[in-house]
């Protein structure tokens, strides 16, 4: 039953902050411009802000084995390359192939890592959950610019690519904070204690901005392409790369952060991309939104699992 409780009380604020911000939507508290501003908001400031001050709390000695994000990276590459190989095979459009080949490949767990780590272990232990997300977010937007370019009727080249990842803010905030860490930067306890607290905001924001963007219409036409990529997402990805990491020897909030890495929903930033590029941005909205969906049970399946099993 303890089990049950922790896992329950990992993942049941996240679901309610997306409940709410579905609510919101539905009642008027806020049109798609509204949300969408809220969205940009929080991947500009927000949640750049929230992995620097991780970082900057954190003991970064204990999140220094560097196998843990050698098997983070090449689990992420390896799922693009087994996507890039199958999904030309299901899937006949071009924009359909690039969007079910970045839904799968790319997690949200920018969104989902940290607040989870959190949840399970409290700030101070989640140095390994925040590095990640430092040493994933590139990864995952250098692929998803290689599945769009490779798929898109219309090039935009490798240099509009790069200044894309170097303007990254959420790289910036993890780079600040290894940065502040490295120095012994001692901030006064007024100006930290203002900037955890908009670190709060991070999380909560998004998740209702996320709520407030579910959108359950034309699913039937997509329902076979759509049902691959959630699939892929939700249950493949994890039944394939974490027993793996169970075998090798990673615990606690290792397993948790590689848990969340393969288990989360697909990235919000996917659709963004997807609409960008001139692929399918129909299809690409409704794999975030069921992929959320399916992945508030499914992540806590896993850490109700891993816990009864005493991993984290």
């Amino acid at each position: 039953m303890n089990n049950l409780i922790v896992s329950m009380n990992a993942v049941l604020p996240l679901m309610l902050c997306m409940a709410a911000g579905y609510l919101f939507q539905r009642i008027g508290l806020g049109d798609p411009d509204f949300y969408s501003k809220c969205n940009k908001l929080c991947f500009k400031t927000f949640l750049p802000i929230m992995l620097f001050v991780n970082i900057y709390d954190s003991d970064l000695d204990a999140a220094s084995d560097p196998w843990f994000f050698v098997y983070a990276l090449a689990g992420v590459l390896a799922i693009f390359l087994i996507c890039m190989f199958l999904i030309p095979k299901l899937v006949k459009e071009d924009g359909r192939r690039a969007v079910l080949i970045q839904g799968i490949f790319r997690s949200n767990y920018v969104l989902f890592g940290v607040p989870v780590a959190v949840n399970l272990y409290g700030s101070e232990h989640s140095a390994p959950a925040a590095l990640l997300a430092a040493a994933a977010v590139p990864m995952f937007n250098v692929l998803a610019v290689i599945a769009l370019e490779y798929y898109s009727p219309t090039k935009k080249g490798l240099k509009s690519v790069l200044i894309g990842i170097a303007k990254n803010p959420l790289i910036w905030g993890a780079v600040i904070g290894l940065l502040a860490k490295a120095v012994n930067l001692q901030l006064p306890q007024g100006i930290y204690k203002g900037i955890a607290d908009m670190g709060k905001m991070a999380s909560p924001l998004a998740l209702v901005a996320l709520g407030a963007t579910f959108k359950f219409t034309a699913v039937r036409k997509n329902l076979r392409d759509l049902s691959i990529g959630v699939i892929g997402r939700i249950a493949a990805v994890p039944l394939l790369l974490l027993p793996v990491a169970v075998l090798l020897g990673f615990r606690d909030v290792q397993l948790a952060s590689l848990l969340i890495l393969f288990a989360s929903p697909t990235a919000v930033s996917s659709y963004t991309m997807a609409a960008a590029y001139g692929h399918d941005s129909e299809l690409a909205g409704q794999q975030v939104v069921f992929t959320s969906i399916c992945s508030l049970f499914s992540v806590f399946v896993w850490i109700w699992l891993f816990k009864g099993m005493g991993l984290i």
